[in-house]
């Protein structure tokens, strides 16, 4: 339900967004005949990195916010559960205390002095009730001892959780605090403020409204159709080269580009490019160009994937920060899985060449 209100909600930006004829509008100075000046477009990229560093900072809050609430949670539990395990402490004390100190050796006693059959099954059964309620308040107090532990190490987890928060917190809000002088000294030296702080806000606004959620469109393209990579591999065997206990898996930017096209709509007017070390994609989509630049690696945690990272990320020919770009990375996974493709094989590397993507796998578990 709230995915849905979600997307509805974009969509009504969208369409605020839109002119009579379904373009997207983008701000005023686009359509100026002078190219854009270097300290303009450096002006207008900080501009894009005040508002994303705002609205980490607004996620970091809130990552804030719950982790003081688990603290205080957990810090409660742990008390009533403190308060639960006294009584079965000190149960567990006397059962250890009566072994210890021969508190037992009146029943063995009784037991070897039975005169009788009737009288030695009545004595065992009695001891056997006695040991039993021993073993259960035992095995009851290392239960919950085992769960107290337990919730103290989590307790410890959420308080280093949120020392890092507040660390990241504190150094986002440094970094917009500095940001925000340099933007404000470059204002003060130009002679045309006025008409940049205008620009500014226009970009700011359309990169908000319309921007940020066409991005996220894409990217949420994307996404799914490399979900539905290894099933396409599959189909198309002839990537696919076994030597030994290797399997080399090669695709071209033309069959990746081919792929993701058929996929989804909103991928047709994007372009992939291979090249040494690196990974770009360019396309627009009405008003909006983006172009994105990334790489690949190998990791083992938590599963063998082939995870992809975004090291530039550029809107309208503004570079958007660092905060984006993980923000991107946190909520779309572009990466590939080796083992739904073929199972117990694992991504040994991976590489990029001019037109080409090459990931060599090894079978093991």
């Amino acid at each position: 339900m709230k995915r849905r209100w979600a997307g509805c909600c974009a969509a009504v930006m969208l369409l605020l967004a839109m002119n009579r004829a379904g373009a997207l509008l983008p701000p005023t100075y686009a359509e100026e005949a002078e190219p854009m000046t270097d300290e303009t477009r450096q002006l207008l990229e900080k501009g894009l990195s005040l508002v994303e560093i705002d609205r980490e900072i607004d996620r970091i809050s809130g990552l804030r916010d719950t982790a003081g609430k688990q603290i205080k949670e957990t810090s409660n539990r742990l008390s009533q559960q403190e308060i639960a395990i006294a009584a079965k402490r000190e149960r567990a004390g006397r059962v250890l205390r009566s072994y210890y100190m021969g508190q037992k050796d009146a029943m063995w006693a009784s037991l070897l002095s039975s005169r009788s059959l009737p009288d030695l099954l009545r004595t065992w059964e009695q001891m056997d009730l006695i040991f039993t309620a021993d073993r259960r308040s035992m095995n009851e107090y290392e239960t919950d001892y085992k769960k107290l532990k337990a919730g103290y190490d989590t307790l410890q987890k959420n308080e280093r959780d949120l020392a890092g928060i507040e660390s990241q917190l504190k150094a986002q809000r440094d970094r917009i605090v500095a940001l925000q002088k340099e933007v404000e000294q470059a204002l003060s030296a130009s002679d045309d403020a006025d008409h940049l702080r205008q620009m500014m806000d226009e970009m700011q606004t359309y990169w908000q409204n319309v921007g940020l959620y066409v991005v996220r469109d894409h990217f949420d393209a994307l996404a799914k159709a490399m979900n539905k990579l290894p099933e396409w591999i599959q189909q198309n065997p002839d990537m696919l080269k076994t030597s030994g206990l290797k399997t080399t898996l090669t695709i071209t930017d033309d069959q990746l580009n081919e792929f993701l096209r058929g996929q989804d709509d909103r991928l047709k007017q994007f372009t992939i490019s291979f090249h040494p070390g690196k990974l770009s994609l360019e396309g627009s989509d009405g008003g909006i160009q983006v172009g994105i630049e990334g790489h690949y690696t190998v990791e083992e945690k938590p599963e063998n994937a082939i995870l992809f990272h975004i090291d530039k990320l550029v809107f309208n020919g503004l570079e958007l920060p660092d905060t984006t770009r993980a923000d991107l990375e946190r909520q779309f996974d572009l990466g590939f899985y080796p083992q739904q493709l073929i199972k117990f094989v694992k991504a040994d590397s991976v590489s990029l060449e001019d037109g080409r993507l090459t990931v060599v796998l090894r079978f093991g578990k």
